[in-house]
């Protein structure tokens, strides 16, 4: 029964934190109604999500440009900064909800939720927060294939441009981190003992403990955030909140949904694009750009937007009627890591972390009052990864193609009391889930518009598993879950595996490949990294929509910066992979206009050490009234 009560503590806690982000997200100071019709801009960039938000930061480091960011969401509510409440966000007005097409033997045959951030800093206020550059050999990869300027070696400085690494341990290998960037990066505040078990039980099985973004990847890792002291960083808070308010060439539009780029017909060189309140449709209009336009909504807007303008595949333009400005493969070569929900760990009495109420009432007090420490500026058993090949890893190479990590719930196993499964912070649970996901499927997917209708959601197939390789990684993640649980550290804490058999697969007997593969496909989980859909690739690859410059062939004075222009998906985390692409894609558009970006730098740089210092003062000066 006491678990039950406390059960019911987290379900108050989970009503009135639901309740604040929805009010919060409503909230919103720069609408489209301070737009006229016609105005006019050197850069507008459509999406202020990871990409968008350092676009703008950096394009409006040069004075006498003018940017507009445009962002279909409202602003980025504060709650959802506490790293453990990371779940709030989800099917909230933050969340643009997106729905897979139902495919047999994915999800149940169901579609599969794919949440996407709708704010400013856009799935960076939804994510795990983990700074996870991907593997050396992605991006060298990348440049084997025709994309000059995108090996390892080329986008190694703008990881390290945006860097303020916190962890002295990680900050001193000067090779591959830095200091003084504007996103803030490092391991959470708290770790309970079980992050300290899991570590135990890896390092049994022989895992090492590695830096995932210097030279080494096979092994395990307590995550290094996007956090700066117990706060999330979304690129809302690290790039737009320090200069949003004292640039005045730069002017942030929060609810303006772009419906469409606007290219000359004759000369294909884009001059603009259209918008609509997202929250009143009556209030719209047209806005130019005298440079270009930056399309920053990531791997399931940016491909509709561009269908929608007229640059896509011939044969889905036309079946919904919309003219072809430029036939290219927009959509195509989707990807998404993918993994599989259902092996659970129970937890005994002394390993569960499953407060009362006065704990609940401690722990927000030790969080808001007392230098956002305590439990909640963690993120429980979700702050651990680690890496291992598959059988498909036949020699030596440090390019392992699982990542593994481990999520936690609340359960009660008494239906007849209080809830089950409910949403909570990440930092309470008494069940421990292991998930592996292929960090390079083979599977490729692909999105297509169904209508004219800017407001309906596109049609998304992933295509997970049509390639019977995935199916055999899987099964090589998963026996490496029964290893996990063997280890005397999981048996010594009090971790059991629970072995009733998953829906859909009860006749299939536990830990059977068989049973491995009905997992996966009916409790499918993807780790929400769609990539792919404006693949970036030399003028001779067919599937090639962006040039290495992130300039779209065929039309003028357009780019695309995000997770989409990935033409292989990264073996990690997307965050900071889209960030560098940002970083990098606002050197070229300055080269490419004549401006020095090396100096232009190095002012803003002054200019944020002359703004702290002065804050300082102020401080100072007011303490002593």
């Amino acid at each position: 029964m006491e678990t039950c009560l406390s059960v019911c503590s987290l379900y108050r806690l989970m009503t009135l934190i639901n309740w604040y982000v929805s009010k919060q997200s409503h909230h919103d100071i720069s609408s489209p109604a301070q737009l006229k019709d016609g105005d006019q801009f050197d850069f507008i960039i459509v999406g202020g999500g990871s990409a968008g938000c350092v676009l703008a930061n950096r394009l409006s480091e040069i004075e006498h440009w003018s940017v507009l960011l445009l962002e279909a969401g409202g602003e980025e509510p504060a709650i959802l900064s506490v790293p453990s409440f990371r779940d709030f966000g989800y099917d909230s007005r933050v969340d643009w909800g997106h729905r897979t097409q139902p495919q047999e033997g994915v999800c149940g045959g169901d579609p599969c939720d794919w949440p996407r951030g709708k704010a400013l800093g856009g799935t960076t206020v939804l994510n795990s927060m983990i700074y996870n550059r991907g593997n050396r050999r992605d991006y060298d990869y990348w440049a084997s294939t025709g994309n000059t300027g995108w090996s390892y070696h080329d986008v190694l400085p703008y990881f390290k441009k945006s860097e303020n690494n916190m962890d002295p341990d990680i900050a001193s290998d000067k090779v591959h981190h830095s200091v003084g960037g504007y996103l803030s990066v490092g391991r959470f505040p708290y770790q309970d003992r079980n992050v300290r078990i899991l570590i135990e039980g890896y390092e049994e099985m022989g895992y090492e403990q590695v830096d995932f973004n210097a030279e080494r990847v096979t092994g395990i890792m307590v995550i290094q955030a996007t956090q700066h002291n117990g706060e999330r960083r979304s690129t809302n808070r690290a790039f737009l909140a320090p200069i949003r308010h004292i640039r005045p060439n730069l002017k942030i539009v929060t609810n303006a949904r772009v419906t469409k780029i606007l290219i000359h017909p004759v000369n294909r060189k884009t001059y603009g694009v259209e918008y609509v309140h997202e929250l009143d449709r009556n209030i719209g209009g047209t806005v130019l750009a005298n440079k270009e336009v930056i399309v920053c909504g990531g791997a399931i807007n940016s491909p509709q937007l561009l269908m929608l303008s007229g640059i896509g595949p011939h044969n889905v333009l036309k079946n919904v009627g919309i003219k072809v400005i430029e036939d290219l493969a927009v959509g195509e070569n989707l990807q998404d890591h993918v993994s599989a929900r259902g092996f659970t760990f129970k937890l005994s009495e002394s390993a569960s972390v499953v407060p009362s109420e006065k704990d609940i009432i401690n722990d927000i007090h030790q969080y808001s009052q007392i230098r956002r420490s305590g439990p909640l500026s963690g993120t429980g058993v979700n702050q651990l990864e680690g890496y291992l090949k598959s059988r498909h890893i036949t020699n030596d190479d440090d390019y392992p193609d699982i990542q593994y990590f481990t999520y936690s719930s609340i359960h009660s196993y008494d239906p007849s009391m209080c809830t089950i499964n409910i949403t909570r912070p990440l930092c309470y649970y008494n069940t421990i889930q292991y998930m592996a996901a292929l960090v390079r499927p083979f599977s490729r997917g692909r999105i297509i518009i169904n209508s004219k209708d800017p407001f309906d959601p596109p049609h998304i197939y992933p295509h997970f598993f049509t390639d019977p390789r995935d199916h055999e990684i899987i099964i090589d993640a998963l026996n490496s879950a029964m290893r996990l649980s063997k280890t005397d550290a999981l048996r010594k804490a009090g971790y059991y595996v629970d072995t009733t058999p998953i829906e859909g697969c009860e006749f299939l007997d536990f830990g059977s490949e068989d049973y491995w593969v009905c997992l996966a496909k009916n409790h499918t989980q993807t780790l929400y990294h769609p990539a792919g859909t404006c693949k970036m690739g030399p003028e001779d690859d067919t599937y090639a929509v962006v040039d290495p410059e992130l300039r779209v062939y065929g039309v003028k004075r357009l780019r695309v910066a995000d997770a989409s222009i990935m033409p292989k998906v990264v073996s990690g985390n997307l965050n900071a992979g889209v960030i560098m692409i940002a970083e990098k894609c606002a050197d070229m558009i300055k080269m490419s206009w004549g401006e020095s970006t090396k100096e232009n730098h190095q002012v803003d740089k002054m200019k944020q050490i002359y703004r702290r210092e002065l804050t300082r003062y102020l401080k100072k000066l007011v303490s002593q009234f």
